[in-house]
């Protein structure tokens, strides 16, 4: 009987702390990616030959970065060039990821503007645009080497 209750007792402690992992990660997985300034400075490589270049004194250049997309985050059916600024966004909330807005001169007195976020706090898991606020489908930028 002793060994039956002793048995009994490291199971119960044992669920608990797995239970406790467990908790742990979800609340974990739910916090929102936060980043720095520098987290987002670098070279930035995604689908379709997408390059962004964000540098430290706000300037960024580009090259296909998507803009319109068909329902798949490979599917870019138009794209935007050019050079510009960037700044961060301020969040709107406690709960918000990171973001960053970019603007390119994409022509003479033309621009075009992409929101940002990070993917993954201090932006580890890349830069992602968002392809609508219905989904949760994005386009991910990876950091180039």
């Amino acid at each position: 009987m002793k060994t039956i209750a002793k048995l009994a007792i490291l199971g119960s402690v044992l669920a608990l702390i797995g239970g406790g992992f467990l908790l742990f990660r979800v609340i974990h997985a739910a916090e929102p990616y936060k980043a720095e300034r520098g987290d987002f400075v670098g070279s930035w490589a995604g689908p379709g030959g997408a390059r962004l270049t964000v540098r430290e004194d706000g300037t960024v250049t580009g090259e296909k970065v998507p803009n319109d997309y068909a329902g798949s985050a490979g599917a870019a059916t138009a794209t935007f060039s050019g050079s510009g600024t960037w700044t961060m966004v301020k969040r709107t909330t406690s709960l918000a990821n990171q973001k960053i807005e970019v603007t390119l001169r994409t022509g003479p007195k033309q621009q075009a503007t992409v929101e940002m976020g990070a993917n993954g706090q201090g932006a580890k898991d890349g830069l992602y645009i968002p392809m609508s606020a219905e989904t949760e489908e994005r386009i991910v930028l990876k950091k180039a080497s």
